[in-house]
């Protein structure tokens, strides 16, 4: 595959404008999705998925060891969207996870990092797209997509997915998705675009989760086994409605979005092995839910002023944010199984109970906030912003009176990046927010229980030096402080005081030469408790789930003896896991090796991609952390074979 004639590079002042504005005028992802590769439209190693591909060291869900989804931290299109659940791949161009340098794009960046997501767009020509996978574990897609330009300025972009899914822990669900996208350029300056997103998940086994008796790692289990019983599933229903305006004229800039986001489930289902013993042994407990909801609105009024004045450009802004998510959760039933023994069949489900009554929970929060940004080429970039937010919560259980959480702080952020030479530059940034917590976990005794607002601030600051060419490497240090929610000694999940994480992020990414590229990220750090309990010793000092460093090295190289073939290929690491309160037990480092290519051809004239992978190639065993003495099993070796068509 011949790569495009590269162009003089711009000045390195110029060239961190252009990434720092990222974030605010990303170009849209249009047709031709059989080529999609997540390695070549990475801006950096620290997290982007483009459809069904992902590659980096972060995700939505984890950014330096927390999740910027459960914190409110999500942008699409440059918005502020509160989801309850990300919306399906096939509507989402590209997803990238913004933190350092990348996150000064958005006028009010958020301490725990930005996930900004980027729809899928309809091009100027018809055009559509077949998808097939399959994997060794019985992991089955089939997807399709279709672009319809439909004439005066209006384009349709709506696809469909079906999926019989299946993963290491042996698992398996049926889901289905739709989902469609209409832009109407109604004229230069104005521009509306309605989106929406249906997706049912049927038939889902419960996973298994292993509660140990001393806090250590379980024995090995069986990957591939499903371990619980027969014939009692989880289901789930999302959907996603928005709609958004971006008119223009001149140096205004007026922008808006609505976004309507739920995700019910009809029954749920917690599969919980324990007092899990080195033997295995062990007592199974499930716990079902009878219907609960989880409905969010949320959106974002913004207004941008752009002033020239000479080589520098002024911009002011003025946003107004809010949210509005209802929950409705519990009323339990317990079915316990009894004495049972790890990789072995499950004894036969009994009659369930009855459900007890359910809690309600509602949280209102309007945030309206003004931002200054000065773009000084060859000097610097600088913004600063400040925020008034209003946050209330009101909790309603069934069997005591209501109570109602108030939170009115004012938040800061202010952000620099100042070219030191030609090729290098640098970058700081100060944050503050009320982030949200999420919801207990399905383990805990308060299960889906939602969790206090959380005051956090980070500071970070960094270089980034433009190696050659494209190829850039980025180095941050970052300090994220928060309150620290983790299962307590009754099981639980609550504050059991604050973090404060430290830590060296690395990215490298670019080509190494004309035909090998590389995407590599890391993270070198701690995460420390800060509490009364950490001071008496009643608790250790590292947070759980938080290793010290981990890191993933990607490359592709594309040899001149094949034409159209790219050969991948990754390693990723992580360090020992704290996986106890009191720190004693540790789920041991993990190394896995990736292997793939990708075959470029044409069938029938029409553009196709074939597509070989081979994740975890040496079948390493693994635990993740779930919570204190709370485990999973890893995903071991997997085979995955695609094709995908452009018609």
């Amino acid at each position: 595959m011949f790569l495009p004639e590269r162009m003089p590079m711009p000045p390195l002042s110029v060239r961190l404008a252009l990434l720092v504005a990222a974030g605010l005028i990303a170009a849209p992802v249009l047709a031709q999705r059989a080529a999609e590769n997540a390695l070549q439209a990475a801006d950096d190693g620290f997290g982007t998925a483009i459809g069904r591909e992902s590659i980096g060291l972060y995700s939505a869900d984890d950014i330096r060891g927390f999740s910027a989804v459960d914190a409110g931290n999500v942008r699409l299109e440059g918005l502020y969207f509160d989801p309850a659940s990300l919306p399906p791949s096939l509507l989402r161009g590209t997803t990238s996870i913004r933190v350092g340098l990348a996150a000064q794009g958005f006028a009010f960046p958020a301490p725990t990092g930005v996930v900004d997501i980027r729809l899928r767009h309809a091009g100027t020509r018809p055009a559509a797209t077949l998808f097939l996978s399959a994997d060794s574990f019985g992991f089955i897609t089939g997807e399709a997509t279709w672009d319809q330009p439909l004439g005066s300025g209006i384009g349709l972009a709506v696809g469909a997915g079906a999926y019989r899914e299946a993963y290491p822990n042996g698992t398996t669900d049926q889901t289905y998705t739709a989902n469609a996208t209409l832009d109407w350029q109604i004229s230069r300056r104005l521009k509306l675009t309605a989106l929406a997103s249906a997706t049912m998940v049927r038939a889902a086994e419960p996973p298994p989760v292993y509660l140990t008796a001393d806090g250590q790692p379980p024995p090995r289990v069986d990957r591939g086994r499903f371990q619980g019983p027969d014939g009692l599933f989880n289901s789930r229903d999302r959907r996603t409605l928005g709609l958004i305006g971006d008119w223009q004229a001149g140096p205004w800039h007026l922008q808006a979005g609505l976004f309507h986001s739920k995700s019910d489930a009809p029954r749920t289902v917690a599969n919980l092995y324990l007092d899990v013993t080195t033997t295995g042994a062990a007592q199974q407990l499930l716990v079902v839910d009878p219907a609960g909801r989880n409905r969010v609105t949320s959106g974002e009024l913004r207004l941008d002023r752009s002033i020239t004045d000479g080589p520098r450009t002024h911009m002011i802004t003025l946003s107004a944010r809010w949210r509005d998510r209802q929950r409705q959760f519990g009323g339990s039933a317990l079915v316990d199984l009894g004495s049972v023994q790890l990789n072995q069949p499950a004894p036969p489900l009994p009659a369930l109970p009855g459900f007890g009554p359910r809690d309600d929970d509602r949280i209102r929060q309007a945030t309206v906030g003004l931002a200054y940004e000065l773009r000084w080429p060859g000097i610097a970039n600088l913004s600063l912003g400040l925020q008034k937010t209003r946050y209330r919560k009101q909790a309603t259980p069934a069997a005591s009176p209501p109570a109602t959480e108030r939170a009115s702080p004012w938040l800061v952020t202010a952000a620099a990046a100042i070219p030191i030479t030609q090729r290098l530059g640098s970058y700081a940034s100060f944050a503050q927010g009320l982030e949200d917590s999420g919801a207990a976990p399905g383990s805990a005794s308060n299960r889906n229980q939602p969790l206090p607002a959380s005051a956090t601030r980070q500071i970070d600051a960094g270089l980034r030096w433009q190696v050659a060419g494209p190829l850039a490497l980025v180095a941050g240090v970052f300090e994220l402080s928060r309150p620290y929610f983790q299962f307590d000694a009754t099981g639980r999940f609550s504050r059991l005081g604050d973090t404060r994480s430290r830590g060296l992020e690395l990215s490298l990414s670019g080509p190494l030469s004309p035909r090998l590229d590389i995407l590599a990220g890391a993270v070198i750090g701690r995460t420390s408790v800060v509490s009364a309990a950490v001071r008496d010793g009643l608790v250790g000092s590292r947070a759980v789930g938080r290793p010290d460093g981990r890191g993933s090295i990607a490359l592709e190289w594309r040899p001149a003896f094949a034409s159209g073939l790219r050969i991948n290929a990754a390693v990723n690491h992580i360090t020992p896991v704290v996986a106890s309160n009191d720190n004693k037990a540790r789920a041991p480092a993990r190394t896995t090796i990736d292997l793939g290519l990708r075959q470029a051809l044409k069938i029938a004239a029409a553009p196709a991609q074939l597509r070989l992978v081979v994740t975890n190639i040496a079948n390493q065993y693994g635990v993740e952390v779930l919570g204190s003495g709370v485990y999973d099993i890893s995903a071991g070796r997997a085979a995955q074979l695609s094709l995908g068509v452009d018609f």
